[in-house]
Protein backbone atom coordinates (compact mmCIF):
# COMPACT_ATOMS: atom_id res chain seq x y z
CA UNK A 1 0.00 0.00 0.00
CA UNK A 2 1.10 3.52 -1.21
CA UNK A 3 1.85 5.65 2.37
CA UNK A 4 1.38 8.89 1.42
CA UNK A 5 -0.63 10.90 -0.89
CA UNK A 6 0.79 14.55 -2.62
CA UNK A 7 -1.28 17.21 -3.06
CA UNK A 8 -0.12 20.28 -4.75
CA UNK A 9 -0.47 22.64 -7.71
CA UNK A 10 1.53 21.78 -11.03
CA UNK A 11 -0.68 23.60 -13.48
CA UNK A 12 0.79 27.44 -13.35
CA UNK A 13 3.35 29.08 -13.96
CA UNK A 14 4.25 30.41 -10.07
CA UNK A 15 6.94 29.97 -7.68
CA UNK A 16 4.94 27.23 -5.47
CA UNK A 17 3.43 25.28 -8.86
CA UNK A 18 6.90 25.02 -10.40
CA UNK A 19 8.64 23.73 -7.14
CA UNK A 20 5.88 21.11 -7.29
CA UNK A 21 6.23 20.21 -10.70
CA UNK A 22 9.83 19.27 -9.54
CA UNK A 23 8.73 17.46 -6.32
CA UNK A 24 6.16 15.64 -7.84
CA UNK A 25 8.94 14.63 -10.71
CA UNK A 26 11.15 12.48 -8.34
CA UNK A 27 8.31 10.76 -5.60
CA UNK A 28 9.04 7.54 -4.96
CA UNK A 29 6.51 4.83 -5.18
CA UNK A 30 5.30 5.19 -1.59
CA UNK A 31 3.62 8.07 -3.18
CA UNK A 32 0.23 9.04 -4.30
CA UNK A 33 -0.78 11.89 -6.34
CA UNK A 34 -3.69 13.79 -7.29
CA UNK A 35 -4.13 15.43 -10.51
CA UNK A 36 -6.67 15.53 -13.20
CA UNK A 37 -7.64 18.34 -15.75
CA UNK A 38 -11.51 17.43 -14.54
CA UNK A 39 -12.47 19.39 -11.43
CA UNK A 40 -14.56 16.42 -10.12
CA UNK A 41 -12.72 13.80 -10.80
CA UNK A 42 -9.36 15.31 -9.33
CA UNK A 43 -11.52 15.78 -5.91
CA UNK A 44 -12.79 12.36 -6.15
CA UNK A 45 -9.50 10.78 -6.70
CA UNK A 46 -8.34 12.94 -3.54
CA UNK A 47 -10.58 11.49 -1.32
CA UNK A 48 -10.11 7.99 -2.29
CA UNK A 49 -7.14 8.24 -1.85
CA UNK A 50 -7.32 9.60 1.27
CA UNK A 51 -8.74 6.56 3.04
CA UNK A 52 -5.98 4.52 2.15
CA UNK A 53 -2.83 6.55 2.43
CA UNK A 54 -1.06 7.46 6.17
CA UNK A 55 0.07 10.97 5.62
CA UNK A 56 -1.43 14.23 3.60
CA UNK A 57 1.70 16.08 2.22
CA UNK A 58 -0.27 19.87 0.47
CA UNK A 59 2.11 21.71 -0.98
CA UNK A 60 0.85 25.26 -0.95
CA UNK A 61 -2.91 26.44 -0.30
CA UNK A 62 -5.44 24.74 -1.75
CA UNK A 63 -9.40 24.10 -1.28
CA UNK A 64 -8.62 20.53 -2.18
CA UNK A 65 -6.30 20.29 0.14
CA UNK A 66 -7.77 21.17 3.08
CA UNK A 67 -10.91 18.89 2.38
CA UNK A 68 -8.48 15.98 1.88
CA UNK A 69 -6.81 17.26 5.04
CA UNK A 70 -10.42 17.60 7.23
CA UNK A 71 -10.98 14.17 6.19
CA UNK A 72 -7.45 12.81 7.20
CA UNK A 73 -7.99 14.40 10.43
CA UNK A 74 -11.80 12.78 11.16
CA UNK A 75 -10.03 9.31 9.68
CA UNK A 76 -6.90 9.67 12.15
CA UNK A 77 -4.34 10.26 9.42
CA UNK A 78 -1.46 12.99 9.41
CA UNK A 79 -1.24 16.32 7.28
CA UNK A 80 2.57 17.87 6.41
CA UNK A 81 1.68 21.47 5.15
CA UNK A 82 4.72 22.72 2.69
CA UNK A 83 4.63 26.68 3.42
CA UNK A 84 5.98 28.10 0.61
CA UNK A 85 4.69 31.94 1.69
CA UNK A 86 2.33 33.76 4.25
CA UNK A 87 -0.42 35.33 2.88
CA UNK A 88 -1.13 37.43 5.88
CA UNK A 89 2.21 38.99 5.84
CA UNK A 90 2.43 39.34 1.99
CA UNK A 91 -0.79 40.99 1.95
CA UNK A 92 0.24 43.69 3.64
CA UNK A 93 3.67 44.00 2.65
CA UNK A 94 1.77 44.38 -0.98
CA UNK A 95 -0.70 46.68 0.75
CA UNK A 96 -3.33 44.80 -1.32
CA UNK A 97 -7.10 44.22 -0.37
CA UNK A 98 -6.44 40.53 1.74
CA UNK A 99 -7.81 37.09 -0.01
CA UNK A 100 -10.31 36.38 2.89
CA UNK A 101 -10.77 32.55 1.02
CA UNK A 102 -6.64 32.36 1.00
CA UNK A 103 -6.51 33.93 4.79
CA UNK A 104 -9.12 31.03 5.92
CA UNK A 105 -7.16 28.02 4.39
CA UNK A 106 -3.80 29.11 5.86
CA UNK A 107 -5.28 29.83 9.22
CA UNK A 108 -6.57 26.38 8.87
CA UNK A 109 -2.75 24.39 8.18
CA UNK A 110 -1.30 26.75 10.24
CA UNK A 111 -3.56 25.72 13.04
CA UNK A 112 -4.37 22.01 11.80
CA UNK A 113 -0.78 20.40 10.34
CA UNK A 114 0.45 17.91 12.18
CA UNK A 115 4.18 19.47 10.67
CA UNK A 116 5.17 22.73 9.16
CA UNK A 117 7.49 22.59 6.51
CA UNK A 118 8.84 26.04 5.78
CA UNK A 119 10.62 26.77 2.66
CA UNK A 120 14.27 27.75 4.15
CA UNK A 121 15.15 27.55 7.81
CA UNK A 122 15.31 31.38 8.73
CA UNK A 123 11.66 31.15 7.24
CA UNK A 124 10.58 28.56 9.83
CA UNK A 125 12.24 30.70 12.32
CA UNK A 126 9.93 34.11 11.44
CA UNK A 127 6.76 31.85 11.06
CA UNK A 128 7.43 30.69 14.77
CA UNK A 129 8.21 34.44 16.05
CA UNK A 130 4.68 35.40 14.07
CA UNK A 131 2.72 32.68 15.32
CA UNK A 132 4.29 31.31 18.47
CA UNK A 133 1.35 28.14 18.43
CA UNK A 134 3.06 26.45 15.99
CA UNK A 135 6.70 26.42 16.73
CA UNK A 136 6.70 22.89 18.03
CA UNK A 137 5.14 21.70 15.05
CA UNK A 138 7.72 23.54 12.61
CA UNK A 139 10.65 22.48 10.89
CA UNK A 140 12.08 23.07 6.71
CA UNK A 141 12.55 22.08 3.32
CA UNK A 142 14.75 23.65 1.04
CA UNK A 143 13.16 24.10 -2.47
CA UNK A 144 15.13 21.71 -4.87
CA UNK A 145 17.18 22.76 -7.42
CA UNK A 146 18.74 20.89 -10.29
CA UNK A 147 21.28 21.78 -12.81
CA UNK A 148 19.65 19.55 -15.43
CA UNK A 149 16.76 21.76 -15.54
CA UNK A 150 18.55 23.75 -17.72
CA UNK A 151 19.22 22.93 -21.89
CA UNK A 152 19.69 26.08 -23.39
CA UNK A 153 21.82 27.20 -26.04
CA UNK A 154 24.06 29.91 -24.56
CA UNK A 155 23.73 33.30 -25.88
CA UNK A 156 25.98 36.21 -26.25
CA UNK A 157 26.04 38.14 -22.86
CA UNK A 158 25.16 42.18 -23.07
CA UNK A 159 27.31 44.16 -21.16
CA UNK A 160 25.85 45.92 -18.65
CA UNK A 161 22.43 44.46 -18.78
CA UNK A 162 20.75 43.48 -15.10
CA UNK A 163 17.66 41.58 -14.68
CA UNK A 164 15.08 41.30 -12.01
CA UNK A 165 11.67 39.81 -11.47
CA UNK A 166 8.54 40.24 -9.69
CA UNK A 167 7.20 43.69 -11.62
CA UNK A 168 6.50 46.11 -9.57
CA UNK A 169 5.16 44.23 -6.64
CA UNK A 170 5.78 46.03 -3.10
CA UNK A 171 7.31 43.29 -1.70
CA UNK A 172 9.33 42.55 -4.30
CA UNK A 173 10.86 46.30 -3.97
CA UNK A 174 12.54 46.40 -7.63
CA UNK A 175 11.40 50.57 -8.10
CA UNK A 176 14.38 50.75 -5.49
CA UNK A 177 16.76 48.73 -7.75
CA UNK A 178 15.37 51.26 -10.58
CA UNK A 179 16.30 54.19 -8.60
CA UNK A 180 19.59 52.51 -7.99
CA UNK A 181 19.97 52.11 -11.48
CA UNK A 182 19.34 55.58 -11.94
CA UNK A 183 22.42 56.92 -10.16
CA UNK A 184 24.44 54.61 -12.83
CA UNK A 185 25.78 55.94 -16.29
CA UNK A 186 23.61 55.01 -19.25
CA UNK A 187 26.32 51.89 -20.03
CA UNK A 188 24.28 49.82 -17.37
CA UNK A 189 20.46 48.97 -18.38
CA UNK A 190 17.71 47.47 -16.00
CA UNK A 191 15.22 44.84 -17.12
CA UNK A 192 12.44 44.00 -14.97
CA UNK A 193 10.08 41.18 -15.73
CA UNK A 194 6.54 40.33 -13.68
CA UNK A 195 2.90 41.84 -13.06
CA UNK A 196 2.73 45.28 -13.51
CA UNK A 197 0.08 46.50 -10.56
CA UNK A 198 0.98 50.01 -10.94
CA UNK A 199 2.22 51.09 -14.51
CA UNK A 200 1.55 54.46 -14.66
CA UNK A 201 3.90 54.94 -11.21
CA UNK A 202 7.36 53.45 -12.39
CA UNK A 203 10.48 55.09 -12.73
CA UNK A 204 11.14 56.48 -16.04
CA UNK A 205 14.69 56.40 -17.78
CA UNK A 206 16.85 55.70 -20.87
CA UNK A 207 18.34 52.55 -19.21
CA UNK A 208 15.44 51.33 -16.83
CA UNK A 209 12.70 48.63 -18.28
CA UNK A 210 9.96 47.41 -17.31
CA UNK A 211 8.77 44.61 -19.22
CA UNK A 212 5.86 42.55 -17.23
CA UNK A 213 5.08 38.91 -17.54
CA UNK A 214 6.67 36.86 -20.00
CA UNK A 215 6.84 32.40 -20.09
CA UNK A 216 9.40 30.76 -18.46
CA UNK A 217 11.41 29.85 -20.79
CA UNK A 218 11.79 33.38 -22.36
CA UNK A 219 12.75 34.84 -18.85
CA UNK A 220 15.68 32.23 -18.61
CA UNK A 221 16.75 33.27 -22.19
CA UNK A 222 16.54 36.89 -21.00
CA UNK A 223 18.85 35.37 -17.95
CA UNK A 224 21.16 34.32 -19.95
CA UNK A 225 21.69 37.68 -22.33
CA UNK A 226 22.04 39.67 -18.40
CA UNK A 227 25.04 39.86 -16.47
CA UNK A 228 23.60 40.01 -13.42
CA UNK A 229 20.40 39.40 -11.51
CA UNK A 230 19.00 41.54 -8.72
CA UNK A 231 16.86 40.50 -5.80
CA UNK A 232 16.29 43.31 -3.38
CA UNK A 233 12.78 41.91 -1.72
CA UNK A 234 11.80 42.79 1.81
CA UNK A 235 10.33 39.25 2.69
CA UNK A 236 11.43 36.50 0.90
CA UNK A 237 11.15 32.75 2.23
CA UNK A 238 13.43 30.77 -0.29
CA UNK A 239 14.03 32.40 -4.14
CA UNK A 240 14.55 30.30 -6.21
CA UNK A 241 14.92 32.48 -9.09
CA UNK A 242 18.59 33.30 -7.48
CA UNK A 243 19.80 29.50 -8.47
CA UNK A 244 17.67 30.02 -12.13
CA UNK A 245 20.34 33.60 -12.64
CA UNK A 246 23.10 31.39 -11.24
CA UNK A 247 22.47 28.56 -13.65
CA UNK A 248 21.82 30.71 -16.60
CA UNK A 249 25.59 32.67 -16.10
CA UNK A 250 24.81 35.24 -14.16
CA UNK A 251 26.20 37.19 -11.30
CA UNK A 252 23.88 37.72 -8.48
CA UNK A 253 23.17 40.56 -5.48
CA UNK A 254 20.19 39.00 -3.55
CA UNK A 255 18.70 40.69 -0.69
CA UNK A 256 19.65 39.54 3.00
CA UNK A 257 16.15 38.16 3.67
CA UNK A 258 16.16 35.58 1.13
CA UNK A 259 15.88 31.77 2.44
CA UNK A 260 18.38 30.71 -0.38
CA UNK A 261 21.47 32.63 1.18
CA UNK A 262 21.63 29.07 3.17
CA UNK A 263 22.87 27.88 0.78
CA UNK A 264 25.19 30.07 -1.14
CA UNK A 265 28.73 30.82 0.11
CA UNK A 266 28.22 34.63 -0.02
CA UNK A 267 30.62 37.56 0.71
CA UNK A 268 29.31 41.27 1.88
CA UNK A 269 29.74 42.41 -1.94
CA UNK A 270 26.88 39.63 -2.71
CA UNK A 271 24.23 41.29 -0.16
CA UNK A 272 21.98 43.93 0.34
CA UNK A 273 21.59 44.35 3.84
CA UNK A 274 19.22 47.68 3.67
CA UNK A 275 16.72 46.96 0.44
CA UNK A 276 15.55 50.68 0.79
CA UNK A 277 18.98 51.85 0.48
CA UNK A 278 19.60 52.62 -3.44
CA UNK A 279 23.14 53.57 -2.58
CA UNK A 280 24.38 50.39 -1.42
CA UNK A 281 22.36 48.93 -4.03
CA UNK A 282 24.07 51.00 -7.21
CA UNK A 283 27.75 50.24 -5.49
CA UNK A 284 26.83 46.94 -5.27
CA UNK A 285 25.86 46.59 -8.62
CA UNK A 286 28.40 48.59 -9.92
CA UNK A 287 31.07 46.67 -7.82
CA UNK A 288 29.56 43.09 -9.43
CA UNK A 289 29.66 44.16 -12.94
CA UNK A 290 33.69 44.60 -12.81
CA UNK A 291 33.75 41.13 -10.05
CA UNK A 292 31.37 38.43 -11.68
CA UNK A 293 30.44 36.04 -8.97
CA UNK A 294 28.79 33.32 -10.67
CA UNK A 295 31.71 30.92 -11.30
CA UNK A 296 32.80 31.77 -7.55
CA UNK A 297 29.33 31.15 -5.80
CA UNK A 298 28.65 27.70 -8.48
CA UNK A 299 31.92 26.17 -7.75
CA UNK A 300 30.49 26.25 -3.85
CA UNK A 301 27.51 24.76 -4.73
CA UNK A 302 26.79 20.78 -3.91
CA UNK A 303 23.84 20.10 -6.57
CA UNK A 304 23.60 16.46 -4.95
CA UNK A 305 22.92 17.92 -1.67
CA UNK A 306 20.00 20.41 -2.79
CA UNK A 307 18.65 18.72 -5.51
CA UNK A 308 14.49 17.78 -5.79
CA UNK A 309 15.50 14.37 -5.27
CA UNK A 310 17.72 15.31 -2.01
CA UNK A 311 14.93 17.13 -0.46
CA UNK A 312 12.13 14.59 -1.72
CA UNK A 313 14.11 12.10 0.02
CA UNK A 314 13.97 14.36 3.08
CA UNK A 315 10.58 14.54 2.94
CA UNK A 316 9.63 11.34 2.56
CA UNK A 317 11.67 11.05 5.94
CA UNK A 318 9.15 13.59 7.50
CA UNK A 319 6.67 11.56 6.08
CA UNK A 320 8.00 8.37 7.70
CA UNK A 321 8.70 10.05 10.95
CA UNK A 322 4.82 11.03 11.73
CA UNK A 323 4.18 7.18 10.32
CA UNK A 324 5.64 5.99 13.33
CA UNK A 325 4.41 8.54 16.24
CA UNK A 326 1.23 7.15 15.05
CA UNK A 327 1.76 3.51 15.74
CA UNK A 328 3.67 4.42 19.14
Amino acid sequence: MRKYLFIGNTNENTGPANVNKGIVKHLSPNFYTSFSNNKLRKYLTSIIKTLFCEVIVVSGLSKIGMYSSKLGKFLGKKTIYIMHGCNEIEFKLNQISPNEKALKYEKYFLNNSDLILAVSERYSKMIQEKYPFCADRMNYLHNGVDRADFDYIAMPREKGRIIAVGGDRKLKNNIEVANAVAKLDDSKKLMVYGHLYHPDDLPKGKNIEFKGLVPQKQLFEEMMKSELYVLNSVYEPFALSVFDALLCGCSILVTNAAGALELLNVTEHDVIYNPMDKDEIAEKIEYLLQHPNNERLMKKLDFDKISYKAEVKRLEQFCEMLCQKNRS
